[in-house]
This record gives structure tokens, C-alpha cells and sequence, in this order.
């Protein structure tokens, strides 16, 4: 029950007057956003927060070690505190009135559940932003900036944001400054989460070394409870193991499209079921966009057999597709399927980024 939370249902007049305000704030908020917050804006997606956390790991030196830690705030949207979404607005510059219409927005809200047709009575909403609101998800991310700038002061320590998704990677050759680092900036994340009364969920927050094989374990803690170093954590559902880094992602998606791949064979019979159209769009839609997601973050980073193994099943799908045998030619296939390999799939999406 705790994963459910009410959604804003609004009149339409309300979330016409909602992307009013909403432009307006955005016209004095945007330029000053920091670019480590991907979440919730214009041409921003969750590829440039895979890509600002793998390049600081790209960028170690020999000897070097490099800790990251991923933060996960327990219900964060539903819990973050209305003085604090104030006055973030006002520390932007936000015009009074266009904040006290949102402070307005905000207060004396209460919602409702219904369970067939029962009715439960109203409940008051003192804290969180709207789900599903227009508004909800500008103001959080809003809120969230002043964490950033904090984290911002601390020397060495990087950081990542996509929406309430929060990574810090810190890079050094000294084990008890890597700590040190480490541990100011989750003090930091706690310090801010108590003053907005958003809950670090210390039992989902994971950190590790990364490409140490003889690591010291970290002790780092979030308030009074000490952390699990894990071997394999995820941020923004990409996954980064201690030795094998990135290429552990590329290996989950490999294992993930096989089991698609078995899906699709089932239904992929020359003789009866979909159509050669069908059968692309089915792969295109579940497996390939599995298989390609964050994909210009992780590719250049797996080994050339890891690779292949990827390739190997596109290269398969393929053949389902055209209703080619197995035997057939793999660049052909991919040809007359109208799909294309991984790895151009990977170059074309980190040229993109990068343009």
C-alpha cells in the first residue's frame, strides 16, 4: 500500500491557468537550474544523467578509486515541505504574485479515495505537491535545486540528478578521503532532507567502489543507520557493478531481451500469426528499446565480447522479423528487418547527446 499515492485529478480550467503559471516561473527559473538537475525539463531525459555519472567514472587516473552512492527518497513528492517550495520560488526571483497564487494552489488541500462505490472521507494534504498536477513536478524540482547547490560546495564531489533520483560520485587515490567525501555529501542530503521533511530511505540508498577489486569497505551512514556497500546499484534503473562497471548494464539488457526474444519466437511463425510489420513493431517496441535504453552511456564502456552477445541477439530478432532462417546472413537480415545494429543504434544517440 505505501507505493500508492492519490493523483490530482483538476478541472480543465484549473491546468489551463496551471500552464500559465507554470510558464511564467520556468521563464524565471530555467537559466538558473543547475545542470545537474536532467529531471522534469526541456530537452533533458534520463540518457544525461547516465552520461554525466559514467563520464566522472571514465575520468579516474591509474590508482585511483572511485566511490558512488545512488539516494532514494522514500515518497519525496508526496512529502516535501510547502515553506520550503516558497521559498525556493522566492530565493528565484519568481514574481510575488505568480508564488502567492502557488502557495494558494498548495494550501488547504484534501483528496479522497474511492473503492467501488465507496467513498472514504476527505483527507487533509498538509505537505508534497499534487501528483499528476501540471504544477507538481516544476515545483519539486524547484525545491530540489537548493540541494544541489549545497552539494555543489564540496570539493571533489560530483553529482547527478533526475528528478528525485540522486547519484554522487567522488573520485581519489586516498581511501580516507574518498570516506570523508563520501560522508559529507550524504550529511548534506540528510541535513536538507530534514529541513524539507523528505525521508532518505537509508535501507534503499546504495553505494559502491567501482573497478576496485581489493576495496576497503566504506563505512557510511545516513543519519544513524550505517550503509550496505552493494556490488551491482542502480541509478535511473542503469546498473553499475564494483568490477565490471557499466558493462554490467549491458549485460542485463542482453538478458532481459532474450527472454523477449523467446516471446517473440513463439509468435513469429512464417506460416500462421503476424505479419512481417507486426512482428518489427513488437520488437522494436518492448525488446529493442530495452536493450537501447541509456545505451550510448554504457556501450563504449562493455567489453567487445559482452558486445557481440547484444549484437547476437538483435541479430536473431532479425530473422524472426524477416522469417529468414538461421543460417542467413546477419547484416542482411538486419537489412531486410529495418533494424539496425546496436552499436549504431549507441554512436548515433551519444552523437545526439553530445550535439
Amino acid at each position: 500500500m505505501l507505493s500508492f499515492r492519490p493523483v490530482t485529478l483538476t478541472s480543465t480550467l484549473r491546468k489551463l491557468i496551471e500552464r500559465i503559471v507554470a510558464r511564467g516561473v520556468r521563464d524565471c527559473i530555467e537559466d538558473r537550474l543547475r545542470p545537474e538537475q536532467k529531471g522534469f525539463r526541456p530537452a533533458r531525459s534520463p540518457l544525461d544523467t547516465l552520461m554525466q555519472v559514467a563520464s566522472a567514472v571514465r575520468r579516474r587516473m591509474d590508482g585511483e578509486r572511485t566511490a558512488a552512492a545512488f539516494i532514494d527518497d522514500a515518497r519525496a513528492c508526496d512529502s516535501v515541505d510547502h515553506g520550503c517550495i516558497v521559498r525556493e520560488l522566492l530565493s528565484f526571483g519568481v514574481e510575488r504574485h505568480l508564488v502567492a497564487w502557488i502557495a494558494g494552489f498548495l494550501r488547504g488541500r484534501t483528496s479522497k479515495v474511492r473503492v467501488d462505490n465507496a467513498l472514504a472521507e476527505d483527507i487533509s494534504v498538509t505537505c508534497g505537491v499534487p501528483q499528476g498536477s501540471v504544477l507538481g513536478r516544476l515545483l519539486f524540482i524547484i525545491t530540489v535545486a537548493s540541494l544541489g547547490r549545497r552539494l555543489k560546495r564540496i570539493t571533489g564531489l560530483r553529482n547527478g540528478f533526475f528528478a528525485d533520483d540522486l547519484g554522487i560520485v567522488c573520485t581519489s587515490n586516498d581511501l580516507s578521503e574518498l570516506q570523508q567525501r563520501k560522508q559529507q555529501g550524504l550529511d548534506c542530503i540528510t541535513h536538507w532532507s530534514a529541513e524539507c521533511r523528505v525521508e532518505v530511505s537509508a535501507g534503499k540508498t546504495e553505494h559502491t567502489q567501482l573497478a576496485a577489486r581489493e576495496a576497503k569497505l566504506l563505512s557510511l551512514k545516513v543519519g544513524a543507520t550505517a550503509l550496505k556497500e552493494e556490488r551491482a546499484p542502480e541509478l535511473v534503473d542503469l546498473t553499475m557493478h564494483r568490477l565490471k562497471g557499466l558493462s554490467k548494464h549491458g549485460l542485463c539488457m542482453k538478458a532481459v531481451a532474450s527472454t523477449r526474444l523467446l516471446q517473440l519466437r513463439a509468435a513469429a511463425s512464417p506460416e500462421w500469426g503476424p505479419d512481417r510489420e507486426e512482428r518489427r513493431g513488437s520488437h522494436r517496441a518492448p525488446e529493442q528499446a530495452e536493450m537501447c535504453y541509456g545505451v550510448a552511456s554504457w556501450w563504449f564502456d562493455t567489453s567487445l565480447s559482452d558486445l557481440e552477445r547484444v549484437e547476437r541477439v538483435q541479430a536473431q530478432a532479425a530473422h524472426m522479423v524477416a522469417g529468414n532462417p538461421k543460417a542467413a546472413n546477419r547484416e542482411g537480415g538486419l537489412r531486410e528487418a529495418r533494424l539496425k545494429p546496436i552499436n549504431e543504434v549507441a554512436r548515433r544517440r551519444a552523437l545526439d547527446h553530445y550535439l
